[in-house]
């Protein structure tokens, strides 16, 4: 008899959950959170950076009577990320250098390369549904830290 069968027929299938509040944090997209100032420079030609003062960027979550950020963070070091942390914070003194595209003007922001996601707080049900559903989102800050560049027709 194989370890599954044994084991019987999986709870949720036979609508039968544990009950009581639970929380969750999904659906991770990978971001850069810009934080300080944003350069400018064009229509075309090359843009540098050569310094940008020290910033933090915290670890996020919006609405009331959601998760914690803590809740938050580990559920991203499991999910998605073992870097993901509290908060992160940086000085940067490094050179960036970019050319630009012809009449294109370029951008340049330092951040937090992290991901945006959404929490959910929920009541379940001994039949598995959920109820006094609340969710909000959440910016999770990484360590890994570095410039964004983009470019724009103004």
């Amino acid at each position: 008899m194989s370890a599954v069968a044994a084991e019987g027929p999986d709870p949720v299938s036979e609508g039968v959950c544990g009950g009581g509040w639970k929380q969750n944090v999904y659906g991770y997209k990978a971001t850069h959170h810009g934080k300080g100032p944003k350069f400018k420079d064009g229509p075309g030609g090359t843009i540098v950076v050569t310094k940008t003062t020290s910033e933090t960027f915290s670890t996020t979550v919006s609405g009331t009577g959601g998760v914690s950020v803590g809740f938050a963070v580990v559920e991203a070091k499991a999910e998605v990320s073992g870097e993901a942390t509290a908060s992160v914070t940086w000085e940067s003194s490094h050179q960036y250098r970019r050319d630009i595209s012809r009449n294109k003007y370029g951008h340049v922001q330092y951040g937090s390369w992290g991901h945006t996601a959404t929490w959910e707080k929920y009541y379940q049900l001994p039949n598995c549904k959920k109820t006094q559903r609340k969710t909000g989102s959440v910016k999770v800050a990484n360590k890994e830290t570095g410039y964004r560049y983009w470019e724009t027709s103004r």
